[in-house]
């Protein structure tokens, strides 16, 4: 791997100084108000969870929440940290809009990218499994429409980490076959916080959610959101570049990532939310198949995929050569399965 050796260890800047925010002590309620309110005999919200798929591995961190328990949402508040969550759905509101004939950001059609959702920071209390009771953080996680939070839609939000942490697991294998001794702590790595989805079963914020509609839930506890990649134009962050163009170039160009972004955790990219954007029919074909289509649907779907990979990944860095050497050939036009004029990487 030569010099891409002696920078996979490099990557990231970490910055361990996450804490959750605290109310402002004029918003705080009274302690007689805190009690009635807030505390987990009186739950604003209670959950049980329904679909939780995801396991521990080099690529997700599992939630602590298995299919069947019960928990209690006792306090929720707004964290402004986390307004980039929400940036996605608003850049579609926009292109939707403007009548944007470029589509560079997905419509209903391809993903849930564009569902608009809200997002609370949740204290979570649930059982320890020895009697007693434990509390997490969360990331409380539920769709503006009413007709988006049937379980069914619910749960691609959870596949969609699933299937992400799959790739992040044999991203971070590969990187510590090619750049580390074997031993997978020794190098930065990419993983997804593991959502769960829930039904309401019982709650006193309508407002929120309702009895027998579903939401998600997942451990955050951090007061601030970043983009590793969402517009292009975001801080080069090689770990999380080089993870969206192993993800196209292993798939085949079949799938890209969206919108990845979440927490520099300790030596880990910890990623929150991630879309999954799949090209027409890419079960059936790859893009190379897909360009000499004449399914204009097809091929439109193809075009989209090469402009947004062009533009999220303007330039690749030491891994990913590591994975995709002829990069910088003049002959390699297919950079991860699909035909792009270039990536950045020596004029090519």
């Amino acid at each position: 791997m030569g010099t891409a050796i002696s920078t996979c260890t490099k990557v990231l800047t970490c910055d361990p100084g996450y804490e959750w925010l605290e109310e402002d002590s004029s918003s705080r309620p009274s302690p007689h108000k805190f009690e009635e309110e807030y505390s987990p005999s009186h739950p604003q919200l209670a959950l049980r969870v329904a679909f939780a798929p995801i396991e521990e591995s080099l690529g997700a961190r599992q939630s602590p929440f298995g299919a069947g328990d019960e928990v209690a949402v006792t306090k929720l508040q707004r964290v402004p940290g986390w307004e980039p969550l929400g940036w996605r759905q608003e850049r579609c509101a926009k292109q939707h809009a403007a009548l944007d004939g470029g589509k560079v950001w997905p419509g209903p059609e391809e993903s849930r990218f564009s569902t608009a959702q809200r997002f609370w920071g949740a204290k979570v209390m649930s059982s320890d499994g020895k009697g007693g009771l434990e509390e997490h953080w969360c990331l409380l996680q539920v769709a503006v429409a009413k007709k988006d939070r049937e379980m069914e839609k619910t749960k691609q939000i959870v596949q969609d980490a699933d299937d992400v942490a799959a790739y992040a697991h044999r991203f971070n294998d590969h990187l510590t076959r090619t750049c580390g001794d074997g031993d997978p702590d020794a190098l930065p790595s990419v993983r997804v916080s593991a959502p769960v989805a829930c039904f309401v079963i019982d709650g006193c914020m309508p407002e929120v959610a309702q009895p027998g509609e579903s939401v998600t839930l997942t451990v955050l506890p951090a007061n601030q959101i970043r983009k590793f990649l969402f517009e292009g134009g975001e801080d080069f962050i090689e770990l999380p570049q080089a993870f969206f163009h192993y993800v196209a170039w292993s798939s085949g160009g079949n799938e890209l990532l969206g919108d990845l972004q979440g927490l520099q955790d300790d030596q880990d990219i910890l990623l929150v939310d991630p879309v999954v954007l799949r090209t027409a029919k890419a079960a059936a074909k790859d893009l190379l198949g897909a360009l000499m289509s004449t399914d204009p649907l097809e091929a439109e779907s193809v075009g989209r995929a090469a402009k947004r990979f062009d533009l999220w990944h303007p330039r690749c860095g030491q891994i990913c050569k590591s994975f995709d050497p002829q990069r910088r050939s003049i002959h390699a036009r297919r950079a991860c399965g699909m035909s792009l004029p270039s990536c950045g990487v020596g004029g090519a």
